[in-house]
């Protein structure tokens, strides 16, 4: 009888344990539409390393030049420009917050980042209007990523950047710092 004990709960404390004893998750890759204030877009996020990510997007939506500062402008009511993005991210904290017991799915995490952002003329440049030249906008960013539930995810990030337009010939303000706040909203595909 006291075998049978033993051995029930030696079964019992082994099931328990390995329950609890899960397996850390990896990063996904994700194919995913993309909404924000400054365009729609597609994007394919994939892991390059353990913590690492490479996120490339591409769309349209806001115009850009760098005058006395970095200004995005989209015109509702004028064609929009193309843009290409590449975003490399060091989600720093996605192990832990799995082993706090934290949602992780869609690599939910808070990361650091480095961003290049090339944006096109207006398809229909209007001189007399804002002038939407070809510019490249690269910047280092903290930020944070959170599924929404289901294949929806939230998207925060805030750091500085520089602003280079390539259309402004030899004037003096070629380039500019900026503060970079970014707000997006994903869809994942698959």
């Amino acid at each position: 009888m006291k075998k049978k004990l033993l051995l029930l709960f030696v079964t019992i404390f082994t099931l328990s344990f390995s329950a609890f004893s899960q397996e850390e998750p990896e990063l996904q890759s994700m194919f995913k539409t993309d909404f924000n204030f400054a365009g729609l877009g597609l994007s394919y996020e994939v892991p390059i390393a353990k913590e690492w990510t490479i996120d490339l997007s591409a769309g349209v939506g806001a115009s850009a030049n760098v005058r006395s500062s970095y200004e995005v402008r989209w015109d509702l009511n004028r064609s929009p420009s193309a843009y290409f993005k590449s975003e490399v991210k060091y989600n720093y904290n996605f192990k832990k917050r799995f082993k706090k017991g934290k949602n992780v799915t869609n690599n939910s995490s808070n990361y650091l980042a480095f961003q290049t952002k090339y944006i096109t003329s207006r398809f229909d440049n209007d001189p007399y209007l804002f002038t939407a030249n070809n510019v490249l906008a690269s910047e280092f960013h903290w930020g944070l990523q959170r599924s929404l539930g289901g294949n929806w995810l939230f998207n925060f990030h805030t750091g500085l950047g520089i602003a280079k337009d390539f259309d402004l010939g030899n004037q003096k303000s070629l380039t500019n710092l900026y503060l970079a706040i970014g707000l997006k909203f994903s869809y994942k595909l698959f």
